[in-house]
């Protein structure tokens, strides 16, 4: 088999970022840091990464990019990847400086990807994360949502003398 093919995929925008703690599925720890990354339709990363893959395993067993379907409620026509890693992943910003792994979500990122070979099961390839750079930094939320104001009785209740600033 083939061995790891590297490769710096963006500008692509983080998901579901995994990067603090480890990611858990099923209500277990998968021991693994990770992020999805979404590219457009017409990102010059595509046919790269579609390249890497199938060079790292000759196009065999399950292949990580995919491409969500044109009629899907959300990021129709978009591509998507998951990269992960057992170590805890660099976070730098465009100076190459080490930020926090908090910044990730929805930000602008390049990636550092390496694909390799697995044989289990069907095989296929694996994505490994190995560095993020932040270009433009996200929401850091997972949408917005305008909830109007906060209903009496739930939020912090200022008095007129609390407001005094001596």
């Amino acid at each position: 088999m083939a061995e790891k093919i590297q490769l710096v995929v963006g500008p692509c925008e983080v998901r579901f970022p995994n990067l603090e703690k480890t990611e858990e599925y099923g209500g277990s720890d998968t021991g693994k840091f990770s992020c999805t990354f979404m590219f457009a339709e017409d990102s010059e990363s595509i046919p790269a990464m579609k390249k890497a893959i199938a060079k790292a395993n000759g196009g065999k067993g399950s292949n990580p990019l995919s491409q969500v379907a044109a009629d899907a409620e959300y990021d129709s026509g978009m591509y998507k990847i998951k990269g992960k890693s057992k170590f805890k992943v660099k976070v730098m910003n465009t100076l190459n400086e080490v930020i926090g792994p908090e910044r990730v979500q929805g930000a602008i990122v390049q990636a550092a990807l390496s694909f390799a070979p697995y044989s289990q099961g069907t095989g296929g390839v694996t994505t490994y994360l190995n560095e993020i750079r932040v270009l433009s930094e996200g929401s850091g939320g997972g949408g917005s949502v305008d909830f109007g104001p906060v209903p009496k009785g739930f939020g912090v209740e200022v008095s007129s003398e609390d407001s005094i600033p001596f």
